[in-house]
């Protein structure tokens, strides 16, 4: 039903409902547990996921092979990735981290070249270099307070964003044995759902009260129906699309969120001279992949 749209379409779409995701979850995160935000973004983005395979998808055969790549997929992505991304802006700092992040694009590119067989020419090259300059401007932070740090921590926030790259290899090749993204999807929240939330159990972390809390409760909820949504979105780009095409599309939700926060939340964004031309670039970078 979704096929007849354009991959780099799903792409720009998941970029939109991610930024529009981080707009509800910044409403939020200040009361609430950023553990429980997540639990609650894997739940839900579990069950729409199950519920879009069951309306959309018929399968018969349930290769375990597939099954697997799906799970490391949760267990790279969900659990490790975002645990290095976090553990890095402890030990390095936000922004730093958010720099660091955007080496994604790089690895994602040599890992769909070497074990995708994907093909990358000069002018899809020179877009995701743009893409990732535009995308280091639009995080940089020269406000932040200079301290000496170990090169060795500057190795989390790049393992962090290998480990996300790598889940698109394994997305393909689970889509070799079973070609459905909402399957897949599905699979991999089930996953993440179930090890984050045996942590959250066991490390007894404290729950904010619902009534003192109900319109952070809501804009957490809010923001994950729209997180599942972007995750369906990409995974259908994934699936269907170049991923040296569709990452770096992807990754235009650092500029969008960033003019979301402006509008809608103005006190907390200021649009610099950084942030003009880190979304200039951008901007042209995406026209360079697409092009």
């Amino acid at each position: 039903m979704f096929d007849i749209l354009h991959p780099n379409f799903f792409a720009l779409g998941s970029a939109f409902l991610i930024a529009t995701a981080r707009i509800f979850y910044q409403k939020s995160l200040g009361l609430i547990n950023p553990t429980l935000v997540v639990l609650i973004a894997n739940i839900i983005s579990f069950f729409f996921a199950t519920g879009m395979f069951l309306f959309q998808d018929s399968y018969e055969h349930w290769p375990l092979k597939g099954i697997l790549w799906f799970l490391l997929v949760g267990v790279f992505g969900s659990l490790l990735g975002r645990y290095l991304g976090l553990l890095s802006q402890r030990l390095i700092g936000a922004s730093r981290s958010s720099i660091w992040m955007q080496t994604v694009l790089i690895w994602s590119s040599i890992l769909a070249v070497f074990f995708l067989n994907e093909s990358i020419d000069f002018r899809e090259a020179f877009g995701i270099c743009l893409i990732m300059v535009g995308g280091i401007l639009l995080v940089i932070d020269k406000n932040e307070r200079k301290r000496n740090i170990s090169l060795i921590y500057y190795s989390v926030p790049i393992l962090s964003a290998l480990s996300f790259a790598v889940t698109f290899v394994f997305r393909r090749y689970g889509f070799e044995y079973i070609p459905s993204s909402t399957f897949g999807m599905s699979v991999s929240y089930f996953i993440a759902t179930l090890i984050m939330g045996s942590i959250f159990i066991t490390n007894k972390i404290e729950i904010a009260s619902y009534k003192n809390n109900r319109g952070a409760f809501k804009n957490a909820f809010f923001g994950s129906v729209f997180n599942a949504l972007a995750s369906f979105c990409f995974w259908m780009a994934v699936q269907n699309g170049k991923v040296v095409e569709v990452v770096p599309i992807g990754r235009l939700s650092v500029l969008i969120v960033i003019l979301f926060s402006w509008f809608f939340l103005r006190k907390q964004e200021l649009i610099t001279f950084y942030v003009v031309i880190g979304g200039i670039l951008s901007v042209l970078g995406a026209f360079f992949i697409v092009s």
